[in-house]
This record gives C-alpha cells, sequence and structure tokens, in this order.
C-alpha cells in the first residue's frame, strides 16, 4: 500500500517575478539604500541564486576574469560553478568595500530583519509591490522566467544552470512563456477579410 500525499502537501508553489521596468527600478533603489546590498540583489537577479548561496561567498571563491563564482555548498549540498553575466560582474567589480579581502566574506549582510527591512524599503521606494511570501526569492523567480523568455531557455537548460537539481523543480517555470506547439495557432485558417 503506497501512501500518497494529500494534494497541496508540499505547499503553494511561489512563482511571483518581476518585469524588466520592476527589476531595474528595484535594483536602482537598493543602490540608492546601499551600494553593497544593490550589488548583492544584482548578484542574486542575474544568477538565480538562493540569497544564503551568495551571503556565505567568500572573495576567494569569486572569479570575475572567469565570470563566475564558487558556491561551496548549495541548499542540496552539491558545491557549483555559477556563471557571471557581465552585469554582476560590473557590480562586483563595484562593491564598495572590493574583492580583494582574502577570505572575508564577500557581502556583510546576514539573513536577517535588517537585510529583509533593506528590501522593503527599496520595493516601497521603487513604487514595486513583492509578491507575498518571496523577498528575495523573487529574484531567482525572475531569473528563470527571463532566461525562458529572454534566452530561450527550456526546462533542461534550466535544470542544466544547476540553479535546480531536478526537472520536476524547474518545472514551475515553465508557463512563463506560450509553448512552441500553442504557436502553431497562427496557422489556423482565419476568414478573409471583407469590404
Amino acid at each position: 500500500f503506497a501512501m500518497r500525499r494529500p494534494k497541496g502537501a508540499q505547499g503553494q508553489q511561489l512563482t511571483g517575478w518581476l518585469t524588466e521596468e520592476q527589476a531595474f527600478a528595484l535594483l536602482s533603489e537598493a543602490i540608492k539604500l546601499d551600494m553593497e546590498f544593490g550589488a548583492l540583489c544584482t548578484v542574486l537577479l542575474y544568477t538565480g541564486c538562493r540569497l544564503s548561496e551568495p551571503l556565505k561567498l567568500t572573495c576567494d571563491d569569486v572569479n570575475l576574469a572567469g565570470s563566475e563564482f564558487f558556491v561551496r555548498t548549495t541548499k542540496n549540498g552539491d558545491p557549483r560553478r555559477v556563471f557571471l553575466p557581465l552585469t554582476a560582474i560590473t557590480a562586483l567589480a563595484n562593491h564598495p568595500r572590493g574583492l580583494d579581502r582574502k577570505d572575508e566574506r564577500v557581502f556583510r549582510f546576514t539573513k536577517s530583519g535588517a537585510l529583509y527591512d533593506l528590501l522593503k524599503v527599496a520595493a516601497k521606494n521603487a513604487g514595486v509591490v513583492l509578491p507575498k511570501r518571496e523577498a528575495f526569492h523573487v529574484f531567482r523567480h525572475t531569473y528563470a522566467t527571463w532566461m525562458r523568455r529572454h534566452a530561450g531557455a527550456d526546462l533542461d537548460t534550466l535544470v542544466g544552470t544547476r540553479a535546480w537539481k531536478s526537472r520536476q523543480s524547474a518545472q514551475r517555470y515553465m508557463h512563463m512563456v506560450t509553448s512552441e506547439e500553442s504557436q502553431r495557432a497562427a496557422l489556423l485558417p482565419a476568414p478573409k477579410k471583407v469590404g
């Protein structure tokens, strides 16, 4: 006899994300509040990392010339290399305390109410309403959504970034773009224009 979890036992899947206008306004306000906080938010947006990952980074883990940093332990317990797009490289290169601090942590922040308050203030100043219960995780969802919409990433590509361990965990982002299959509706016959 196999036990089944009741519907909803895994909780509600959160999939809120930011438009480009919202994300850029939020980053701008985050930078105005605190440059280091702005760099953290930029790294989160452009890498799809969970908040805990960049908070644990040491300066030795960052390789700007190689466009990457090394996460020693992820939520899944696995280490991974994270690609840094130019926007994230620029944010880290302009880090107000620099990255030449040997084995010190890159970001001075800890996962705390003060950090979440900074995000709330930046969002309010940007006129952005963050999805409920998502806070910093909205950057991860935005990364996945933008990867789908702008970079053409499919399910295997999202899993291939190693930000998600399985196809099942990345599956929630598939609804973010219209499928190739549904776009075939453009080929359906339509009435000829009269007149």
